[in-house]
């Protein structure tokens, strides 16, 4: 199997999870993943930046990360 049927196969692949991301500005950032491990794992990652100063890069401003949530879909 090439990469680029790999990529495609991954990217049609239904999704299950929506890890949802809420910042202070009330701005919510969606991930939608395939399993629970694969959300978990997202999650995780981001849930580690709760409450810290982070820089929006493409707005030149600060936000912070509030909450994030695992539902399903």
């Amino acid at each position: 199997m090439n990469i680029e049927a790999l990529i495609a196969k991954r990217l049609a692949a239904p999704k299950s999870y929506r890890v949802v991301t809420t910042y202070e500005d009330g701005e919510v950032d969606n991930h939608d993943t395939e399993t629970l491990g694969q959300a978990e794992l997202w999650a995780r990652g981001m849930s580690v930046k709760i409450g810290k100063v982070l820089i929006d890069r493409q707005a030149k401003t600060t936000c912070r990360i509030v909450s994030v949530e695992i539902t399903k879909l």
